[in-house]
């Protein structure tokens, strides 16, 4: 490890893997406490901002690694012109998932940290987390509050304000609301090592399927504090709603699987959430006058919690000419 003249430690930038290359043992005589992992596709323009408020953290013991997710863009570029500063690595595009499950096998800290290319951190992040993880060995997770720049539109400066945050053992919680930033997430090696990475299948949930992974068997801890800023842009893959709610379900399902020995109330929350996403598909496509898959989706939501009212009725509107549904339709536009 070598020091920058910024005073961040950081390791050499290695040229890319050649192709079908073993990642590098976490294991390593030397490691830095800490392992910034940025997952980069086609970001030129936004990678640069991002690695220089990680270099701009009060926080120096880091190394940083950007997994180039097969862009087609001067990604590579901009990534080697912090020279030694960061640790440059290419794949063959298979996803933000695999990006980051590449850069938790390359690093070598004790605690990672994940930020996307298009975010920035403010200069006290990793300063404030760290000891919270120094401090507790139960915590598997940090996380920060953050704020949101949207493309059009007010900033909104607290994102977690609004939403039910929790510290502590928050499955239960999580299942209910999804509150982690993955950019705004600090989380212990030993932690991924046991509960596994990133579910490459998944696409949207992704992260939201790993902090529940966590947080079933390890504290996770709020700094309420928005030292994450989130440039939110128009068509991103967390703005595909059929698509959301489909990967919800999934790693709810997968939940139930994993979680076996869960208590009766929380596999009883985690139901009503399937049942939730079941609907939301439903009445997509209803509204797209689709009444057969609205069909299987009402029925599939009322499958899991047969009080889903919302669901039954929406399963009958189904059975109605096509000129009653519109009415309906019309009807719930406007009470809406």
């Amino acid at each position: 490890m070598t020091s920058a003249a910024n005073g961040n430690q950081v390791r050499e930038s290695p040229a890319s893997p050649a192709p079908g290359s073993a990642p590098a043992p976490r294991e390593a005589q030397s490691r830095p406490p800490v392992s910034v992992i940025i997952p980069a596709y086609n970001s030129a323009l936004s990678l640069g901002a991002a690695i220089q408020s990680v270099l701009d953290q009060s926080y120096s013991e880091f190394e940083i690694l950007v997994i180039d997710d097969g862009s087609t863009d001067d990604t590579e570029g901009v990534a080697r012109s912090f020279g030694n500063r960061v640790s440059y690595f290419r794949q063959e595009n298979r996803g933000a998932g695999a990006a980051r499950n590449q850069g938790i096998a390359r690093s070598q800290g004790k605690y990672v940290a994940f930020l996307d290319s298009d975010d920035l951190w403010l200069p006290t992040k990793l300063a404030e987390q760290i000891p919270m993880l120094d401090r507790d060995a139960e915590i598997g997770l940090v996380y920060t509050d953050w704020a949101v720049i949207p493309e059009q539109g007010e900033p909104e400066p607290s994102v977690l304000s609004k939403l039910p945050a929790a510290s502590g053992y928050v499955f239960d919680q999580l299942v209910q609301c999804g509150f982690i930033l993955t950019s705004g997430t600090v989380v212990r090696r030993s932690c991924l090592d046991e509960v596994g990475d990133f579910d490459e299948h998944l696409s949207i949930a992704q992260d939201y399927d790993l902090w529940l992974r966590i947080s079933y068997r390890w504290k996770v801890v709020l700094l309420n504090k928005p030292l994450v800023i989130k440039k939110n842009r128009e068509g991103n893959l967390s703005s595909n709603l059929p698509k959301t709610a489909a990967e919800r379900i999934v790693l709810f399902q997968k939940a139930l699987r994993n979680f076996s020995e869960m208590p009766r109330h929380t596999r009883r929350l985690i139901k009503v959430q399937v049942a939730l996403n079941y609907w939301d598909l439903g009445y997509l496509h209803f509204e797209n006058m689709s009444f057969p898959e609205a069909r299987k989706n009402f029925a599939s939501s009322l499958k899991y919690d047969w009080t889903n009212a919302r669901s039954l009725s929406y399963l009958a509107a189904s059975f109605l000419p096509s000129k009653v549904a519109n009415v309906a339709r019309a009807i719930k536009r406007v009470l809406s």
